[in-house]
């Protein structure tokens, strides 16, 4: 893949995940194949947003790390969504959330796959 492929493949991610967390803040577990009892009601809005947000931070700060070749920007965007998705993942574990840790391993591959052959390249 090259430069603009990653940069197309962030933004589908990030405006997918955002419309995702979108439908998720309003409508909530019913739109999953899991158990809604793990969650609170309110929780629905607060993880929606959560994803939104997320997502909206990935379409840019991705975009403007492989337009400008910034591989320490590559390398916080790995460690920083690896982190969050390694320790969300668990808790998903935890709970027995498991759809959302074969998500949250998905986001893992899709995330880190662009960002390491972006570091590696330079």
């Amino acid at each position: 893949m090259n430069q603009k492929s990653f940069i197309t493949l962030f933004t589908a991610v990030g405006v997918i995940g955002a419309l995702f967390g979108s439908a998720y803040a309003f409508f909530g577990l019913g739109i999953l194949p899991v158990s809604g009892d793990v969650l609170i009601s309110w929780g629905n809005g607060v993880y929606g947003s959560t994803l939104i947000g997320f997502s909206i931070l990935i379409l840019f700060t991705g975009r403007h790390a492989f337009k400008q070749g910034d591989t320490k920007l590559m390398k916080a965007l790995l460690y920083g969504t690896w982190a969050w998705l390694i320790i969300e993942a668990s808790f998903s574990l935890f709970y027995g959330v498991f759809f959302n840790f074969g998500v949250d391993i998905l986001l893992m591959a899709l995330f880190g796959y662009p960002l390491i052959r972006g570091i590696r390249n330079r």
